[in-house]
C-alpha cells in the first residue's frame, strides 16, 4: 500500500508539466497541422478541407521563397559570428583574474535583458543622422566620402539593413558566452599541463586541447543557434516596425508568417508554413547530429 502512494505521488508531482504540455504544446501542435489541411481565416468561421492545397499555394508564393533565403542568409552569417564572438568573450571571461566575476555578470545582462526594450534602443542609436552610430561616426564618414549619412542607412538601406540585424545578434551572446564557459571550466587542468611539458604555445594548446574537448560544447551551441537563427522574429519585427522593410530586406521567414495569421488573418497558410518551418529545422538538426559523428568527441 505504501509503495501504491508513492507512485501516484511521482504522478502528482509531474501533474502541472502533463497538463501544461498537454494544454499548450501537444493540443496546439495537433490544431496546427489540421489547420494547414483547411481553408480557414479569423473573418470566416466556416471550415474547408482542401488537403494539401495550402502547401501546394505556399511554394507558389513568391514572399515564401524570399523570406526563407532572407532567413537563410541571416543564418548563414548570424551563426558563425554568434559562436566565435560568445567563445573569444568564454576565453577571456575564464582568465583568473581579480573581479572576473563582474565582466561575467556584465557580458551576460544583454541575454536577460528583454528584447524588446533592447531593440527599440538599437533602433535608435541607428536613426539615420540623428541616432548616437552616424553621430559617432561622423568624422569616417568624411574620411569615406559619405556626404549624407543618410544614404548609408543602417536600417533604411536594404544593402545595411540585414547585415545591421547580425551585429545586433552578435551582441547579444550572453547566453552562449555562459556555455561556453561552462565548457571551458570543465576541461582538465591537467591536458594543459601536459601540453606545456610538450613545449606546446598557446595557439597549439587552444587547438590541440581545447578545441577538441570543447566539441560537445560546441555542437549544442550550433544546434541551438541554428533553431534561433530561423526562428528569429523579434529583432525583424521591431527594427522593421512588422514591415519586413525596407524593400522586404527584413523579411524574415517567422515574420512573414506572423503577418500572414494575425495580420491578414489567413490562419491555413500560416500553419502550413510553421510546419514547413519544422521540417527544414528538423533536417538541418538531423544533418548536424550526422556531421557530428566526424567532429564532435565526447571521451
Amino acid at each position: 500500500m505504501a509503495r501504491f502512494y508513492r507512485r501516484w505521488e511521482g504522478f502528482l508531482f509531474i501533474l502541472p508539466f502533463v497538463i501544461g504540455f498537454l494544454c499548450f504544446t501537444l493540443g496546439p501542435l495537433i490544431a496546427s497541422g489540421y489547420y494547414s489541411l483547411v481553408k480557414y481565416d479569423m473573418l470566416n468561421p466556416n471550415m474547408q478541407f482542401v488537403g494539401m492545397q495550402n502547401y501546394v499555394d505556399l511554394f507558389s508564393n513568391p514572399d515564401f521563397a524570399w523570406s526563407l533565403g532572407r532567413t537563410a542568409m541571416y543564418a548563414i552569417m548570424a551563426v558563425p559570428a554568434t559562436m566565435v564572438g560568445s567563445l573569444a568573450v568564454a576565453m577571456l571571461l575564464n582568465q583568473k583574474v581579480p573581479g572576473i566575476a563582474v565582466f561575467r555578470t556584465i557580458y551576460y545582462l544583454p541575454a536577460v535583458t528583454s528584447g524588446v526594450a533592447m531593440l527599440t534602443l538599437w533602433r535608435l542609436l541607428f536613426r539615420p543622422e540623428t541616432g548616437l552610430v552616424d553621430t559617432v561616426l561622423a568624422p569616417l564618414y568624411g574620411w569615406l566620402h559619405i556626404t549624407n549619412p543618410a544614404s548609408f542607412g543602417w536600417l533604411s538601406n536594404p544593402k545595411c539593413a540585414l547585415q545591421t540585424m547580425v551585429l545586433l545578434s552578435v551582441w547579444g551572446l550572453g547566453s552562449g558566452m555562459i556555455i561556453y564557459l561552462a565548457g571551458l571550466q570543465g576541461i582538465p587542468d591537467h591536458l594543459y599541463e601536459a601540453a606545456e611539458l610538450d613545449g606546446a604555445g598557446a595557439w597549439k594548446k587552444f587547438r590541440n586541447v581545447t578545441l577538441p574537448m570543447l566539441t560537445p560544447t560546441i555542437f549544442f551551441n550550433l544546434v541551438m543557434n541554428t533553431i534561433a537563427a530561423f526562428q528569429a522574429f523579434d529583432q525583424a519585427y521591431i527594427l522593421s516596425t512588422g514591415t519586413g522593410g525596407p524593400s522586404r530586406a527584413l523579411l524574415m521567414y517567422v515574420l512573414l508568417l506572423y503577418n500572414t495569421a494575425f495580420k491578414y488573418l489567413k490562419i491555413g497558410p500560416a500553419s502550413a508554413m510553421a510546419w514547413v518551418l519544422f521540417v527544414i529545422i528538423l533536417v538541418l538538426t538531423g544533418i548536424n547530429f550526422l556531421m557530428s559523428k566526424r567532429w564532435v568527441h565526447y571521451d
